[in-house]
């Protein structure tokens, strides 16, 4: 399985009035998953991603969140042991790609995941806003990162 970890820690104010981490939390937690591994290079394994969606230049490409849904499959209760978000890209399009994830309850005996989540992600030309195909390039690192797609829904 070609996935990439993200180790992030809970904070006591990410609990809500039932005294579980409320489901925006879980957006956050995505967001800083995709942010280390395709923005910084800063999973637990060297992915190279960066090289291809970190864009400092002004007018370079850029990357835009067009959807995400998030499955949540039990409470996640505050704990000091952080969770571990799992990310892979699921699909590849010409411009978009899905960014799959498994948070996983660090607190559980055993991998207990908590939600699931897929991200659809576009590439952008960075002046004009519209979609720019992935480089050749970052196509080829973007397969090493490929796994078996989400399939989410309960029925």
């Amino acid at each position: 399985m070609a996935r990439a970890h993200v180790t992030l820690p809970l904070r006591w104010g990410d609990q809500d009035a039932y005294g579980h981490v409320n489901n925006v939390v879980f957006a956050r937690l995505l967001e800083e998953a995709r942010v280390r591994v395709l923005w910084l290079g800063a999973a637990a394994e060297p992915t190279g991603l960066e090289q291809h969606f970190q864009s400092n230049i002004a007018g370079g490409p850029k990357m835009l969140v067009a959807s995400q849904s998030i499955e949540f499959l039990s409470v996640l209760e505050y704990s000091e042991q952080p969770v571990t978000v799992e990310l892979w890209i699921g699909k590849l399009g010409g411009a978009h790609l899905e960014i799959h994830c498994e948070i996983v309850d660090g607190a559980a005996a055993g991998r207990s995941v908590v939600a699931r989540a897929i991200t659809v992600a576009v590439m952008v030309d960075g002046d004009t806003l519209k979609p720019a195909r992935l480089s050749p390039a970052g196509r080829t690192a973007v397969r090493a990162w490929m796994d078996e797609p989400l399939v989410l829904g309960r029925g």
